[in-house]
């Protein structure tokens, strides 16, 4: 290893490990792990309060580990030809985080940053966002640009999780959203994608939302492109300060303004809401011990006893917001 890399002389003497910066805001140190593989660690003060998706990268690991200093996030080099770019992966994903108010979003800043080093690393048009990728965004960014319209674009950019991989798209004062997408003549089913999508959450309520999303010819409904454009001038024309969040959540999803969405179309139909409460059709935790990475079906017409007007819906949303 190079004399002038940050982790050069660690895995001597018993040193594993060096702060990035004794003044940084967050606990970030150069480490290695075994192996001596090079890695990047971001020691929490507490456990995380959410189960993450975390980013897949070809020759990096990343990963929760419980070390000496407390519950950590790492991200681990297993290639050491690519020495270079990982350490401008973590300069860049470290710079991005220093600008968080708060750990936990510090710690979505992180993972939110690598998933777009995921997607820049992949390149190329063969590798845009699937049709059901596609899908999928086109619904969180309906919900978002209403959920704005009710508790300002501020509060609305920071509720959205979804792109970071939390296991819930929204998360806002004392509530919960998790978006559905599919095909209006689709088989009437939803697929849950593990056991935390549906999962109570202490102090929060937690709602579905289901869109019919579907695609059509030109030249009816908008491309991806048309959607983001629409959205994004909406929500930077009432508050400019967050385009780096709005940068930062579309960069997760795997979006890119460079990328050419024209293939596809898509027609979005008015959300049917409903309440996850005692006796939703779901599955409940804690699961049985050595069970985990669940997916499961749910049948559209067992959460019809828990729908719940928009309108209704959306006065429950707004309470106690008045940056609108």
């Amino acid at each position: 290893m190079q004399s002038d890399r940050p982790w050069n002389g660690l895995g001597r003497n018993g040193v594993d490990s060096r702060r990035v910066d004794q003044f940084g805001r967050w606990n970030f140190f150069w480490a290695v792990m075994p192996k001596q593989d090079p890695a990047l660690a971001l020691v929490l003060s507490s456990p995380p309060t959410k189960t993450e998706k975390l980013p897949t990268l070809r020759s990096l690991e990343t990963g929760f580990a419980t070390l000496s200093g407390g519950p950590t996030f790492y991200l681990r080099l297993k290639d050491l030809d690519q020495l270079d770019l990982f350490e401008a992966l973590c300069r860049d994903v470290m710079h991005f985080a220093e600008g968080a108010k708060t750990e936990d979003e510090a710690l979505d800043r992180l993972i939110g940053r690598t998933n777009r080093w995921h997607y820049l690393l992949r390149g190329g048009r063969g590798n845009l966002l699937t049709e059901e990728e596609q899908k999928g965004l086109v619904g969180e960014l309906t919900v978002l640009i209403r959920l704005a319209a009710l508790v300002g674009p501020q509060a609305a950019i920071v509720a959205w999780k979804g792109p970071t991989g939390s296991p819930k798209d929204f998360e806002m004062h004392g509530h919960c959203i998790e978006v559905k997408s599919r095909r209006a003549a689709a088989q009437p089913f939803l697929q849950i994608s593990n056991e935390f999508q549906l999962s109570d959450v202490e102090g929060h309520r937690l709602w579905l939302c289901v869109l019919a999303v579907d695609k059509v010819a030109s030249p009816f409904g908008e491309t991806l492109d048309d959607i983001v454009k629409r959205v994004g001038s909406v929500l930077l024309q009432a508050y400019p300060s967050i385009a780096e969040d709005w940068e930062r959540c579309l960069s997760a999803a795997g979006y890119r303004q460079e990328d050419d969405y024209a293939d596809f179309r898509w027609v979005v139909s008015s959300p049917a809401w409903h309440e996850v409460a005692a006796g939703f059709p779901r599955v409940e935790l804690p699961l049985p011990q050595g069970v985990t990475d669940l997916k499961y079906t749910i049948a559209l017409a067992a959460c019809e006893a828990f729908a719940i007007d928009t309108g209704k819906l959306e006065s429950v949303l707004s309470e106690g917001y008045t940056n609108v």
